[in-house]
């Protein structure tokens, strides 16, 4: 948690709605939140200088996979919470074992995946 309280979470999400509706239910939920980032380049460039406890990520980003982010994250001991429209047999397999949400999803799965990721660090 960061000093003035409340766990940060890293949000990657190319889609304008569904961006705008992780950050309600993650601000409602009483967590801050770290952008969110539409691209590959821009979520590198923002992990690498921001600090956060918890990442959520859109893995096609405008045509762009996000496993770059993901390995980096996963390096640095960042728990990672993967929002993708791909089926979890889709994913590369040293993926498939991360914690996933499938769109559509609500906001109960959304903060109850967070809480989870966040109890175990």
């Amino acid at each position: 948690m960061n000093p003035a309280g409340k766990d940060r979470v890293f949000v990657v999400e190319d889609e304008f709605l569904v961006a705008l509706q992780i950050e309600e239910d993650l601000v409602a939920a009483g967590y801050a939140v770290i952008g969110p980032f539409t691209t590959l380049s821009a979520s590198i460039a923002a992990s690498r200088t921001e600090l956060f406890e918890v990442a959520t990520l859109d893995l096609n980003l405008r045509g762009e996979l996000g496993y770059p982010l993901v390995d980096e994250l996963i390096e640095r001991h960042v728990p990672v919470l993967l929002l993708t429209g791909y089926a979890r047999s889709d994913l590369p397999e040293r993926y498939r074992t991360l914690p996933c949400l499938t769109k559509p999803f609500d906001a109960t799965a959304l903060i109850r995946s967070i809480r989870n990721l966040l109890s175990t660090q």
